[in-house]
């Protein structure tokens, strides 16, 4: 999978466990930022600020910072994402990454939030040389799906 993806799911767990992040948590002022829009179990719509570039190679746990449809952050306890080809009717890739091995903030309530925002065609989520998946094309229109399970700080 490309950066774009990797970026995408750094910015969409920050932004999603975030729809969160204090601004003093989300890194120096220096650091590459974006906003994701993300729709949550208990009825908020967010826009969640992140960073783009983290630690790790699913973007770390860092606080997203919500700076649409409330005020507060998220902070993240699991991540999971699909990448899921609109033509074939497969998913091509998925990973699903638990804080603290599943025990991570675990006597706090959560928020589940939702992305499906990232669209664009194979080629787009594949390095050069990465081999297709069987029956699919580079042209083929994907989605690509992120769901943040976290903890809401207002």
């Amino acid at each position: 999978m490309r950066n774009r993806t990797r970026s995408t799911v750094a910015v969409a767990a920050v932004t999603i466990a975030a729809g969160a992040g204090l601004a003093g948590l989300a890194g120096p002022a220096h650091a590459a930022q974006s906003t994701i829009p993300v729709a949550c179990n208990n009825g908020e719509q967010l826009t969640v600020r992140v960073n783009t570039n983290h630690s790790s190679d699913h973007g770390g746990w860092g606080v997203g910072q919500v700076v649409v449809g409330g005020t507060g952050h998220l902070v993240p306890t699991d991540v999971n994402a699909s990448l899921f080809d609109n033509v074939t009717n497969q998913t091509l890739f998925t990973f699903d990454q638990a804080k603290g091995g599943g025990n991570a903030n675990h006597n706090q309530p959560t928020v589940t939030c939702t992305t499906s925002d990232d669209t664009g065609t194979l080629g787009d989520f594949l390095n050069p040389g990465d081999t297709l998946p069987p029956g699919t094309s580079p042209t083929d229109p994907v989605t690509f799906t992120l769901t943040v399970i976290a903890v809401r700080h207002s």
